[in-house]
């Protein structure tokens, strides 16, 4: 069993949270139109948003917490969102792998079924994505790039069991968290922050326990950017992929139409995919 682990933010601390709502549903009907149906959501959030989706496989789980003012206050409100999220997964279903998702990428609809072809047994640590999109909806546009997991944090799925023995650190047997305040002490700072928190570090804490994630080439995720709500103020250059039928089916978007890349547009794309994984072959070589 797959758990995909979101971490929502507080209502007040974006100028527009019905459209950071918007963003959500869009990641939900991803996850909910999955080809497999072996996974459950566990999203961790100050206040319950109202969804409009399938929501018999998402499971709400709310703690009050305080509006980030810092970067570090912002990596401990999404670590201990994903925490309660966690504890909660525990209890229901104890899964076996925890894919940490953000609450505004799209996953491709064949996701759980293709991680559940893998054999887990060569990869006890869990795996990361290796290549992915980038997603401009606003401009129609999307590049595919390698060495994703650097970009993007939706790209970890990490063991269950490894996770939450090297989270909760400081909890009696049995014993369950329920404020800020608890997690905070319950939790191993560096996992909370590092791990749960943000994602460049994951692999190698990973690596440091001898459990070194397995790489997965075929693109899982799709990283949407320019949506109005991004921390991060990334922006596609020029080249793009088509976006045809199928790649709008396969990550479930309903609210753009189709879009045919000129040739100069699809070759810089392609041109653009080489240099990643150049890239990410010397990062790699370095790693």
């Amino acid at each position: 069993m797959i758990a995909f682990i979101i971490a929502f933010r507080h209502p007040n601390s974006t100028k527009n949270y019905g459209h950071v709502v918007e963003l959500l549903n869009a990641t939900l009907r991803s996850l909910a139109n999955q080809t497999n149906e072996n996974y459950r959501v566990y999203i961790g959030c100050n206040v319950a948003p109202v969804l409009n989706i399938d929501t018999s496989k998402v499971r709400i789980c709310t703690i009050d917490c305080p509006i980030p003012s810092s970067r570090k206050e912002v990596l401990l409100d999404k670590g201990v969102k994903r925490a309660l999220a966690i504890q909660t997964a525990n209890d229901e279903i104890k899964p076996d792998f925890f894919f940490l998702l953000d609450a505004d990428d799209l996953v491709s609809t064949d996701c759980v079924e293709y991680l559940q072809q893998q054999d887990w047994t060569k990869s006890p640590g869990g795996y990361w994505l290796e290549r992915g999109y980038l997603l401009d909806m606003y401009n129609r546009k999307a590049q595919e790039k390698y060495g994703f997991n650097r970009y993007c944090g939706s790209s970890l799925i990490l063991s269950a069991s490894t996770l939450t023995s090297k989270l909760f650190t400081s909890v009696a047997t049995g014993e369950k968290m329920s404020t800020y305040q608890e997690f905070l002490q319950a939790c191993d700072e560096y996992v909370l922050v590092q791990v749960l928190g943000d994602h460049i570090a994951v692999r190698g804490f990973m690596a440091s326990l001898g459990l070194p994630l397995q790489k997965i080439l075929r693109p899982l995720t799709c990283w949407k950017i320019n949506t109005g709500a991004n921390e991060s103020k990334t922006k596609i250059p020029f080249g793009s992929r088509s976006l045809n039928k199928e790649f709008l089916t396969r990550f479930s978007i309903t609210t753009i139409e189709e879009r045919q890349a000129s040739i100069f547009e699809r070759l810089v794309e392609k041109l653009r995919l080489m240099k990643s994984w150049i890239a990410s072959r010397n990062n790699r070589s370095t790693d």
